[in-house]
């Protein structure tokens, strides 16, 4: 009798401490995330027999990124700086590999020397410049960096062909050039002025620089002026994707080119 007391005391004891002043427990966000996580034993989707298995979908969107990183890197996404470094140097190359700089020299009668096969250069690498520009003229956008890669592709070809040429005097290449390259700075101010004004105005920038105060020909300047305007009209012809993205420049034959 006296061991069921004692054991109905203690039972409501027991009862009255637990119940009669209930805990709070407070929760953090993450541990109630995991308590009302379904178990993934019991899912529907079936039992996951590994914690750290990645799901098909992520796993397929991490391939995506690591590929799309790794083009990016190389340079065949058309937006990237290195794919645009690319083109600079095709645009180049289709100057230098494409005009024929024969028909110059003799059409214009230039004298066939390093001089001459820069002044032709130097006006086609001119028309690729004022194209570029069309593609963003301000800092940071695709024309202006485009623009700067093909000037560096020029400058690099021009010092190689120099230093074959001067080869046994390094210091006097250098010079020639210092002077090439200030020229050059010149002749885009007064190619660009010509460009945006009559006919006139072309002719005097194209005597001044191509032809160096040289030339009594009229006609001659008449047809240099013409195919200058024919060749700034097809590459404002071009669209983006054959300009920038994949270069297809088909330059005019000067042959073709009468007056």
């Amino acid at each position: 009798m006296h061991c069921t007391r004692a054991v109905a005391r203690l039972a409501g004891g027991i009862a009255r401490s637990t119940w009669a002043t209930p805990h709070t427990y407070k929760h953090s966000p993450a541990i109630l995330g995991t308590l009302e996580q379904p178990c993934r034993l019991c899912s529907s989707t079936g039992v996951v027999d590994n914690a750290n298995k990645t799901k098909p979908g992520a796993a397929a969107a991490t391939e995506g990124g690591i590929l799309k990183r790794v083009l990016n890197k190389v340079g065949f996404t058309p937006n990237t700086k290195a794919r645009l470094k690319v083109t600079s140097h095709l645009l180049y190359e289709s100057v230098a590999d494409k005009i024929n700089y024969v028909a110059f020299f003799r059409d214009f009668n230039l004298p066939n020397t390093f001089n001459s096969w820069f002044l032709v250069t130097e006006l086609h690498v001119w028309l690729l410049l004022m194209r570029s520009m069309a593609e963003g003229s301000e800092t940071g956008e695709d024309g202006r960096f485009l623009r700067n890669c093909i000037v560096e592709a020029m400058w690099g070809d021009v010092n190689t062909r120099a230093k074959k040429l001067g080869a046994h005097n390094p210091s006097r290449t250098r010079q020639q050039i210092e002077t090439l390259s200030e020229q050059f700075q010149a002749a885009l101010i007064a190619y660009d002025e010509g460009i945006m004004s009559d006919d006139r105005v072309l002719a005097c920038a194209l005597w001044r620089r191509f032809f160096e105060m040289n030339c009594d020909d009229y006609a001659q300047m008449e047809r240099l002026v013409k195919y200058v305007r024919q060749q700034a009209s097809m590459l404002d012809s071009l669209p983006r994707d054959q300009f920038i993205v994949k270069p297809k420049v088909a330059w005019l034959d000067l042959d073709k080119c009468k007056v």
